[in-house]
């Protein structure tokens, strides 16, 4: 019976740590100093509530007390799935590093029940030896038995559990788990962990009818996946639009799309990825590293930026199975024979990768802030050359500042795909003049060189800012689009001409109706950074991404 109390407990306790993580997501995000912080508490926790549950065991040993322990554990975990939406949100308000924030929330909502998960190991050791010939033995199969349980808990917790059920449920279900194992422990005077067990039960049935009641009242739907903590909720744009949003992260939309406008493109930074049709008018094959809500793959399909939609295959690599699911439920997305969805890891994806694109777009965040560090790698980037054609283009949303300390993460990037592509340029979405803002950047790589290219955006950009429009700028110096993409031409052209080619008022995919007009094209042109400050950072690699350091802009919250 002992050795059954230290397998599941040492298997419940990975548990409670595995969705500590899903706890913390909704208020703090999903990046690894969360996980850090959450691993480092629950480990001095644990090691805390091991020193006491020996001095205790030295005390007085019974299995009534162990049976307290399993119980008051239980109490904790259960006190956790009440109380860690008020705490996060406390703590997300009122702190504002990131670090510190998670460290307290972690210590708040896991310390309690860690520690006293952390006295289950010793006292029952301390119970079970007799003879002291055999102690060492003793200890160590309790040892093995709860390392066994661990392991058993984390693959349990993280395969299945936060696969098929919220947070709050595993939580509950957690804390009654330990309050069962407490009455397995001892069945002497079980009426008050009988009266907890029963709470267990009226609390699951209680959170399941309040989260439909709330989406009901706020109209926030959350979504827990394999990977995500998803909430998807509509609102009112300034100019009285309505707009569905997708976010993982707190503060911060990954996704959104006009409800009565499926197929346009809702957030500024998306308008961007138009640069890649415009380079590569005759695109055919197109690669998405980052499904989300699938603004950008569903955009295409429907002929934005002017690509004959007929003959277009996209393939879009997501890693969470439940977020295309949600894509298909929220935001518009069916089945069509050009789509092919692949749930993996993007870079596990382009290392096998054998297929050559026209364009390949990258949009991945392993947080709110930070691409995951082994996508924006020197390594990384000799894959993505080799998933891209020749005559293609390549374009990577990052978010960071061009110039300063915050500016790293970009300049690192930007140095890892200049290792493998001939020419990178910048496009900020917001303001190109903005040097230390932090803002989406637009990195766009060339494989091969493109002489045509970088005079024509120096031209665009002179006349936009010696006071032309966006409008007057392509009328008067404007471009025209091939077979071998954007060439610089003189005269008077018309609107008309400056749609790509393949793209009329008869076309079977008009892209009239699309948010991408060509005065924009020469607008998202126009805000090129020009002048870029020397690689001072030096390029990530897969034995050196320190993500999370460059990106410190965005964790001054």
């Amino acid at each position: 019976m002992l050795e059954l109390v230290v397998f599941v407990s040492g298997a419940l306790v990975m548990v409670l740590e595995m969705v500590g993580a899903r706890v913390l997501a909704p208020h703090l995000g999903t990046s690894v100093i969360v996980w850090t912080s959450l691993i480092g508490v629950v480990l001095a926790c644990l090691a805390a509530g091991a020193w006491l549950g020996g001095r205790l065991a030295d005390r007085a040993v019974s299995q009534r007390t162990l049976a307290r322990i399993l119980a008051a554990a239980g109490a904790g975990t259960l006190l956790t799935a009440l109380l860690h939406g008020i705490v996060g949100e406390a703590i997300s308000e009122r702190v504002p590093d990131l670090r510190a924030g998670a460290v307290v929330a972690a210590m708040i909502l896991f310390g309690g029940p860690a520690t006293l998960f952390g006295m289950v190991g010793p006292y029952v050791a301390r119970l079970r030896i007799a003879d002291l010939h055999t102690a060492g033995a003793t200890v160590g199969r309790l040892s093995a038995l709860s390392t066994a349980g661990s392991i058993v808990g984390t693959f349990l917790g993280g395969f299945v559990l936060v696969s098929y059920f919220g947070s709050t449920h595993i939580l509950l279900g957690t804390g009654g788990a330990m309050v069962v194992l407490s009455l397995v422990a001892c069945r002497s005077r079980p009426a008050a962990r009988l009266l907890l067990l029963c709470g267990v039960g009226a609390l699951l049935w209680a959170t399941a009818s309040y989260a439909a009641y709330a989406e009901e009242a706020t109209g926030i739907r959350v979504v827990e996946t394999p990977y995500n903590h998803i909430r998807v909720y509509e609102g009112l744009m300034p100019d009285g639009q309505r707009l569905r949003c997708l976010a993982t992260d707190p503060g911060r939309m990954q996704s959104a799309m006009y409800p009565d406008r499926p197929d346009e493109l809702a957030l500024p930074y998306t308008r961007f990825f138009a640069l890649g049709p415009l380079l590569v008018p005759d695109a055919s094959k197109v690669l998405m590293l980052g499904g989300g809500a699938f603004s950008v793959p569903r955009w295409l399909l429907a002929g934005g930026g002017g690509l004959d939609a007929s003959r277009l295959s996209v393939d879009v690599v997501e890693l969470d199975p439940g977020m295309t699911a949600e894509a298909r439920r929220s935001f518009g997305l069916t089945d069509d024979p050009r789509l092919r969805v692949f749930h993996e890891d993007a870079r596990v994806f382009c290392n096998r990768n054998r297929k050559r694109y026209d364009l390949v777009l990258v949009d991945v965040f392993g947080s709110h802030y930070t691409v995951p560090f082994h996508a924006g790698t020197v390594e990384a980037a000799r894959t993505l050359r080799a998933a891209t054609g020749d005559r293609g283009v390549l374009l990577m949303n990052v978010i960071a500042a061009v110039d300063g300390a915050d500016g790293r993460l970009f300049r690192a990037i930007r140095g890892a795909l200049a290792a493998h592509f001939a020419e990178v340029h910048v496009f900020a979405v917001r303001d190109s003049e903005d040097r230390h803002g932090v803002q989406n950047l637009m990195l766009l790589a060339l494989p091969v060189p493109r002489p045509d290219f970088a005079p024509y955006l120096a031209d665009i950009g002179e006349r936009i800012r010696h006071g032309g429009t966006p409008a007057a700028a392509a009328r008067d110096g404007g471009f025209q689009s091939g077979g071998d993409g954007m060439t610089a031409v003189s005269g008077d052209i018309t609107p008309e001409s400056l749609m790509p080619d393949g793209v009329a008022a008869a076309s079977p995919h008009p892209v009239s109706h699309l948010p991408v007009t060509d005065a924009e094209k020469v607008r998202l042109l126009a805000s090129r950074v020009r002048t870029l400050s020397p690689d001072d950072t030096p390029p990530l690699r897969d034995d050196f991404a320190p993500v999370e350091r460059y990106a410190l802009g965005l964790l001054r919250r």
